[in-house]
């Protein structure tokens, strides 16, 4: 039996094609629906010359932690032929820490996934963390 080989290439909406998409349901603040959560407390995407950009804050051993802001690096649709944009995905560096953070609003709520990488040799677990959120009215 001849085995052929395929090339599979992963692929997304590069945050530069955000003007192809329609980010308005995304681009708001929004808080935890938890608020005692000792993971992200609030979220803020906004759209920057054309740009999704999001900013995370959040609570390390009680005291608030500022992520700061970074681009969003991909921007997807509801389905295929969708110009409705819907979920995105963030990475954050802070140098000992990578986390990827995929996002979507569902429902009107806001669902982060979050996938923490430790780099520091301290041999903590990588882990997962999914949170909730709801629209703060301006």
């Amino acid at each position: 039996m001849k085995v052929e080989r395929c090339r599979v290439e992963a692929i997304g909406t590069k945050a530069r094609d955000t003007a192809r998409l329609e980010t308005s349901i995304m681009v708001r603040s929004w808080v935890n629906t938890n608020p005692a959560t000792q993971g992200i407390t609030s979220v803020q995407l906004r759209l920057v010359e054309d740009e999704l950009r999001i900013a995370i804050h959040g609570a390390a051993q009680g005291d608030p932690f500022n992520w700061g802001e970074v681009a969003v690096e991909a921007i997807y649709a509801e389905n295929a032929s969708s110009r409705r944009g819907m979920a995105f995905v963030a990475r954050y560096h802070f140098g000992f820490l990578d986390t990827l953070i995929e996002g979507n609003v569902n429902a009107g709520l806001l669902v982060l996934a979050a996938f923490h990488t430790f780099h520091d040799g301290s041999h903590r677990s990588n882990y997962f963390s999914r949170e909730f959120f709801h629209e703060v009215s301006p």
